[in-house]
């Protein structure tokens, strides 16, 4: 027997994926620190900060369009894009901000975004899990 039930974004899987999130830019800071220096560690962290604010809004949009399906499915889809832009122009403007104004080093700044974004791979297969369990009670 099939489902074809949606496995939905639930609340605890954003904070999960926050907190997967600071766990490896947190590492990632500390080892600049004794390695490179607290320029480099600044850098990173700022970097990862922005992958955490990225996803925050990315938990936030995917809310509010489910709130929207239940109420009138098929006016999700705005919400989804509107995250989607914000979350793009709030990246570009972070990066610019911090390399530009900050001057903080472009290397170690995008090395903190892009370990956070492995917390994305981290939550994936824990719901990828949770979603293989929930099929195979359904038989």
């Amino acid at each position: 027997m099939r489902s074809n039930r949606s496995i939905a974004l639930q609340p605890a899987d954003v904070r999960a994926l926050l907190a997967a999130q600071f766990v490896l830019v947190t590492l990632l800071t500390v080892a600049l620190v004794f390695i490179s220096g607290l320029a480099e560690a600044e850098a990173a962290a700022y970097g990862g900060a922005t992958a955490l604010i990225s996803a925050w809004i990315l938990g936030f949009s995917v809310r509010k369009a489910a709130q929207a399906a239940r109420t009138a499915p098929g006016s999700e889809t705005p919400f989804l894009y509107i995250g989607a832009v914000v979350r793009f122009v709030l990246v570009l403007v972070m990066f610019g901000l911090g390399m530009g104004m900050l001057q903080l080093a472009p290397g170690p700044l995008l090395g903190g975004f892009i370990i956070a974004q492995f917390g994305h791979l981290i939550n994936g297969s824990r719901i990828s899990a949770r979603a293989h369990r929930e099929a195979e009670k359904l038989g």
